[in-house]
C-alpha cells in the first residue's frame, strides 16, 4: 500500500512511505516485518523507470542501493545493523546520513527509541528550565536540587492537649 501511495508522488519521496511502514515494525520489535516490509517496497521500487538501481548480493544477505535515494539505503543499512551491528555502527550509519536525515526531520525519535532498544543508546533526558525552576520553588529550593537532600530542622509544634 505504501508504494501505492508513492507512486503518485515525487521520487525523492520514497524513503518516506518506506519507513512509514518499517519504523513501526521495528519499534514494536518486529524486526522480520520490517525486513519484510523493506523487501516488498524495494523489490517494486526496483520497477520504477527512471530510476537507478545496482543490486548487491553476499552469501548472507541482498541488497538494492538507489543511488538517487540515500535514505532509502540508510533504512536498508539500519535492517542490517539490527541484525549484525553493534552501537558503534549504529552511530557510524547515524552521522554518515545525518544531513539527509536532518532534512526529514521526523525521525530523529524514531531513531533515538530504535538505537535505546536495539544498541542501547541512551536517549537523553531532556531538561524544561520553567519546570526546573517550578520545582525548586515548590518543593523549597535546596540550592536547585528541587528539594532533595535538605534537610527540614524546624522542630515538630506539640501535640494540643484534649480535656
Amino acid at each position: 500500500m505504501e508504494h501505492q501511495w508513492y507512486s503518485s508522488d515525487e521520487p525523492s519521496s520514497a524513503p518516506l512511505y518506506a519507513a512509514r511502514a518499517v519504523f513501526p515494525y521495528l519499534l514494536i520489535g518486529n524486526v522480520r516485518a520490517a525486513n519484510k516490509v523493506m523487501l516488498l517496497f524495494s523489490s517494486k521500487l526496483a520497477s520504477t523507470p527512471g530510476l537507478g538501481v545496482q543490486e548487491v548480493s553476499s552469501s548472507s544477505s541482498d541488497l538494492r542501493v538507489y543511488p538517487s535515494l540515500p535514505l532509502l539505503n540508510y533504512l536498508q543499512l539500519l535492517l542490517l545493523a539490527i541484525q549484525r551491528g553493534t552501537a558503534d555502527l549504529f552511530k557510524q550509519l547515524k552521522s554518515h546520513y545525518a544531513t539527509n536525515i536532518k532534512d526529514v526531520g521526523t525521525w530523529n525519535e524514531p531513531l533515538a527509541q530504535i538505537g535505546e532498544m536495539y544498541f542501547g543508546i541512551k536517549i537523553p533526558s531532556q531538561s524544561n528550565p520553567l519546570m526546573d525552576m517550578m520545582g525548586s520553588f515548590l518543593m523549597g529550593g535546596g540550592g536547585g536540587s528541587g528539594g532533595r537532600g535538605s534537610k527540614n530542622t524546624a522542630t515538630p509544634a506539640p501535640a494540643p492537649a484534649i480535656d
